[in-house]
């Protein structure tokens, strides 16, 4: 079947808040997310400056998102992808490759460099590292502060 690539605007994120919550639900990540849950996360990363979108489509339906946004550094604009995911059942078909090879072309005119950030012992670690991404030497930190 075909996959057809859009750019997709603030206003068009939330409708993919079900195939979210759908695919990061099942294995390997088993989050737990509700729809509005994963509507309110999507949301939240639509309204943040220089948002860029890409979806993919099979006919017609949403299959597949990846979306980020640009930040500021010194050499120029970077991407950072915050979120990346595509249906269960296409899942190693290519769909994500192309997705995201469609996303990169986009941007290659306005931004410098792309990163992200995955778990070192997960699916997407490999799928990123075989499109080409490196593993570089920065650490996520985190801290409890409320309930």
């Amino acid at each position: 079947m075909n996959t057809d690539f859009a750019v997709i605007t603030k206003r068009e994120v939330e409708g993919f808040a079900g195939l979210y919550a759908e695919v990061f639900n099942a294995p390997p990540w088993h989050d737990g997310w509700s729809v509005q849950a994963a509507a309110e996360r999507l949301n939240a990363i639509a309204e943040t400056p220089r948002l860029e979108a890409i979806g993919a489509f099979q006919a017609g339906y949403p299959v597949g998102l990846v979306l980020g946004n640009g930040e500021r550094w010194v050499k120029g604009w970077v991407l950072h992808i915050r979120e990346m995911f595509v249906v269960s059942r296409l899942q190693r078909t290519g769909v994500g490759r192309r997705l995201l090879a469609h996303f990169e072309a986009s941007l290659a005119s306005s931004y410098t460099s792309i990163y992200l950030q995955t778990g070192a012992r997960v699916p997407a670690h490999a799928f990123y590292a075989g499109c080409g991404y490196t593993t570089i030497d920065l650490v996520s930190m985190t801290k409890h502060i409320g309930a």
